[in-house]
């Protein structure tokens, strides 16, 4: 019951953070702007968003339990568990943010957005499945840890 909590708390705290990434992260994507009348679907889309962005986080934390042979791995962090998910969370990124960018065309980047040479993909998105799933971890550790 304890993981089970434990996989639920961090799908809420990645979503938050997840959330808060995507918005912050908005002048790097082509786009124009929002309506008035349209923010209320802007913001149901991106939190949407987020939350499958959460999943995938939870997802991440099960991959590298399983790549460790230990589902509390997040309890103590070592060099190899943090370097999986590193890894794991890089692959994720790139993968995702070809295939919408390159091949299925779901979004654009705008100019200033920094990319990765050769694939060409974002390095925020990419940034965004190395960082949140780690902090993500972290946080939902230590708020667990307290009660």
């Amino acid at each position: 019951m304890a993981f089970l909590r434990f996989l639920f708390s961090l799908f809420i705290v990645a979503t938050v953070f997840h959330f808060a990434w995507e918005i912050s992260q908005m002048a790097y994507y082509s786009f124009a702007g929002v309506p008035l009348a349209e923010y209320d679907a802007f913001i149901k889309d991106h939190w949407t968003v987020a939350a499958k962005d959460g999943l995938v986080t939870v997802a991440l934390y099960l991959l590298v339990g399983m790549l460790v042979k230990n589902a509390g791995w997040g309890k103590r962090f070592s060099r190899q568990r943090l370097m999986f998910l590193v890894v794991v969370g890089f692959l994720w990124a790139v993968g995702i943010e070809y295939y919408a960018t390159e091949v299925a065309h779901r979004w654009a980047y705008a100019p200033s957005m920094s990319l990765i040479p050769i694939i060409n993909v974002g390095v925020l998105p990419v940034l965004q499945m190395v960082l949140i799933p780690f902090f993500s971890i972290f946080v939902t550790r230590k708020q667990l840890s307290e009660k």
